[in-house]
């Protein structure tokens, strides 16, 4: 199995450098279809925008890192690759990987072995349980009758065999919508992933989807899909199931490598990350909201990411994941902080990027409809040197933003 080649986000994928025509033309054709989202194409190149993930072009796997440091090394990718798990499983829910001893090491193989591996143990764990049975509607020619005739079938197949009867019944069996879900993504791992332990446990749990029937699965099929008590267990199953079926590509053109991609936009997974972070670390006597609206013009609302509320007051932070030129924010953005200051009635605001830099801040020029009131700018770097959450600088954060607040420890 080749091995996986990684970019940090922004960087370059060349032709000649672990990537050849053929999987670059594919990833082209892809990018493509997909309105040029992930990639801008240059000459026998790609230069990759703020998305992080995983790509499987047939046998290559890329992986898409992200970079808070801005000099950050060819010997960081581990830690980047631990550290994207590390928010996937907290923005996501997406557990990636297992503390079990013999797990250790999947934590350190590519990403997408992770996705598909994980995917085919939450299958395989349901199988075990036992399948659980929905009743849904079937059209079938029958020897007796059963439910209600199905009259302009029966006409058209049995004019000339009175002993059969064509029906509509209701049927309470395996063979439903969420199996044929599930089934369609394990022959997705079967046929792309390159993992032969992997396909081998696949294959191992397919035979209790032999009588699921092949139904059509598209983005509005998850839409619709409303989970019971009953098909609760199913949740994580079918988000990885989600992310499999509708991000793959298969060859339609002979000659051509499928596309396999799980990406995500990393300033949206950096502010749900933040969030989450200080949501649960919060102090005594504090609440953080995400997303608050207020009405800003033409009932049209305006939303800051994080709303702190306090004996201190408020306080809004607003994340950016690309950090400004000089350390130094934009009129825009300095802006805008203004703005929130004055809807939410806040004397402090905060733009919140990642790295080591130190706090930059001044109040804004007094104005006759302002009290006094200003603006931050806070570095952080939430990520140990494995990749896991470093909590000091997460209190660190805390303590700037809730000044004098008494940590719930205390």
């Amino acid at each position: 199995m080749p091995k996986p080649i990684q970019r940090y986000e922004r960087e370059l994928i060349e032709v000649g450098y672990g990537v050849d025509e053929k999987q670059f033309e594919a990833l082209v054709i892809w990018n493509q279809r997909n309105q040029n989202r992930f990639f801008d194409v240059e000459h026998l190149r790609l230069r990759c925008k703020q998305y992080v993930g995983v790509i499987q072009v047939g046998d290559l796997v890329i992986e898409l890192l992200p970079k808070a440091d801005r000099e950050a090394a060819e010997t960081d990718k581990g830690r980047w690759h631990n550290a994207l798990l590390t928010m996937l499983q907290m923005v996501h829910g997406l557990r990636l990987y297992s503390t079990e001893e013999a797990d250790l090491s999947l934590r350190r193989t590519n990403i997408m072995d992770l996705f598909l591996d994980q995917y085919v143990k939450e299958v395989r764990a349901l199988v075990h349980a036992g399948l659980i049975k929905q009743y849904h509607t079937e059209r079938s020619n029958q020897t007796a009758l059963k439910g209600r005739l199905d009259f302009p079938t029966h006409i058209r197949l049995n004019l000339v065999h009175r002993e059969r009867f064509a029906v509509i019944h209701q049927t309470y069996d395996t063979d439903h919508l969420l199996h044929s879900i599930l089934a369609k993504a394990l022959d997705i791992v079967e046929r792309t992933c390159s993992n032969a332990a992997i396909v081998g446990r696949a294959q191992d749990v397919n035979w209790a989807f032999e009588a699921v029937k092949d139904r059509a699965i598209s983005s509005s099929t998850f839409d619709r899909l409303r989970l019971t008590r009953k098909s609760g267990p199913y949740n994580a199953a079918l988000q990885l199931a989600k992310l499999i079926i509708l991000n793959y590509n298969p060859d339609l053109h002979a000659g051509r490598v499928p596309v396999l991609s799980i990406l995500f936009n990393m300033e949206r997974m950096w502010e749900k990350f933040m969030f989450q972070l200080l949501e649960h670390r919060c102090y005594l006597g504090w609440s953080v909201s995400s997303q608050v609206g207020s009405s800003f013009w033409k009932g049209r609302p305006i939303k800051p990411d994080m709303l702190f509320s306090g004996p201190n007051g408020k306080v809004i932070i607003d994340t950016k994941w690309k950090c400004p030129e000089d350390d130094e924010p934009s009129m825009d953005d300095l802006q805008q902080m203004f703005t929130y200051n004055l809807l939410f009635s806040s004397a402090r605001s905060i733009l919140l990027y990642p790295g080591n830099a130190p706090t930059v801040g001044d109040n804004y020029s007094k104005g006759w409809f302002a009290e006094d009131h200003g603006c931050e700018v806070l570095f952080v770097n939430p990520f140990d040197q494995e990749g896991g959450i470093n909590e000091t600088a997460v209190k660190e954060l805390l303590d700037s933003i809730m000044q004098g607040a008494v940590p719930a420890s205390a």
